[in-house]
């Protein structure tokens, strides 16, 4: 019995490994097709890595974990003592840690690293074993000291915890104290969407873009691009000193950045609505006497519904992402409808034929 199932088992086996293959394969095209559509940011990690008398320390290995995914970024400091972290560095909370032979390893702890900055954590190594670590925690950002860039930014809770009309996260910009954005519709007006301006500038010389991709109508430098906010990590102003990829503009840059998918499955659904059943009738009444009428409430049905949803992507028994491969999927939809109600009075037969004289005031016609 054995001899005959054999070439079945084999078979089945080969299936399987065609099968993975194919996933492998799909799953490395689209990540090179995501990976070429991001768009290069500033965000980095430098520090300097010395010793206790100051002196600074070559070829120290520094390894920066993002605590949220696990990914790991890696440098080597130079002839200075200095390393620095570039790339697609992802804002949020890390770990970095420092090793050296000769010397004991040290790991601080929440470094938080914000969107389009340079953050900064120095080390001081001590003498001893490797196999002794040190550890220190860091819960407060670090002052910015190595970039000149002036700007603001709306963190991911603030978004959440801020009110923002009809969920526009770009009005958020109004933060910074030289912004001001327009109150225009994303969909209506000639042309359509909304302006921002700020530093002095008009609406056209300044820049709004989405993960680092203009999003606005040429004509005009209007947004007519809504992101849902539960899918955004930050909203960024830049006032001024930005790098040359922003500064096709001469007025301030505001860019909306979409957060990453994390090692957690993590949603969130919602449904704004707005409904005349819960409206009372307005206190105007019209008519007098026996046909008083009491005015209808103006018709409403306003709904805006989305969810977001983020995580590792996983496809079970095939591909485990958990570690470096994540996903983020966001969707809104608005539907509404109103209709308003409004009491006109007709022209009687008299009225018609030219005779108004039943309007006038009995004591001024001498009557």
């Amino acid at each position: 019995m054995g001899p005959v199932n054999a070439p079945n088992a084999r078979i089945a086996e080969q299936e399987r490994a065609v099968k993975k293959g194919l996933v492998s394969l799909l799953i490395l095209s689209l990540s090179q097709l995501f990976a070429g559509a991001q768009v290069q940011n500033n965000t980095t990690l430098v520090g300097s890595v010395t010793d206790a008398t100051g002196g600074v320390i070559v070829g120290a290995h520094v390894t920066a974990v993002n605590a949220d995914t696990n990914v790991p970024y890696t440098a080597v400091t130079n002839a200075e003592g200095f390393y620095s972290i570039t790339g697609q560095i992802n804002p949020g909370t890390y770990n970095i840690t420092v090793d050296q032979h000769g010397f004991q390893k040290e790991l601080k702890t929440g470094v938080i690293v914000t969107l389009n900055e340079a953050s900064r954590t120095d080390f001081s190594l001590r003498v001893g074993s490797e196999a002794q670590e040190i550890t220190v925690s860091a819960n407060t950002p670090a002052i910015q000291t190595d970039d000149a860039l002036l700007g603001e930014t709306v963190t991911e809770t603030q978004i959440a915890d801020l009110p923002m009309n009809g969920r526009n996260a770009l009005a958020l910009a109004n933060i910074a104290s030289n912004v001001t954005v327009g109150t225009g519709q994303a969909l209506t007006g000639v042309p359509p969407g909304i302006t921002a301006s700020g530093a002095g500038t008009r609406g056209v010389n300044n820049s709004i873009t989405l993960d680092g991709i203009s999003v606005m109508n040429n004509l005009g430098s209007t947004v007519t691009l809504q992101p849902n906010p539960d899918a955004l990590e930050a909203v960024q102003t830049q006032n001024g000193n930005y790098t040359a990829q922003s500064g096709d503009y001469l007025g301030i840059h505001i860019n909306e950045a979409t957060r990453a998918g994390t090692n957690s499955f993590h949603g969130t659904t919602y449904d704004y609505m707005q409904n005349d059943a819960f409206n009372s009738r307005g206190f105007n009444r019209t008519g007098t006497g026996s046909v008083a009428l009491v005015p209808q409430k103006t018709e409403l049905r306003y709904n805006l519904f989305g969810g977001v949803v983020s995580g590792p992507v996983v496809i079970p028994h095939l591909f485990n992402g958990r570690n470096h491969t994540f996903f983020t999927g966001s969707y809104e939809g608005l539907r509404t409808h109103t209709v308003g109600h409004s009491y006109t009075q007709a022209f009687t037969p008299a009225e018609e034929t030219g005779d108004f004289s039943a309007l006038l005031n009995p004591t001024l016609s001498g009557s």
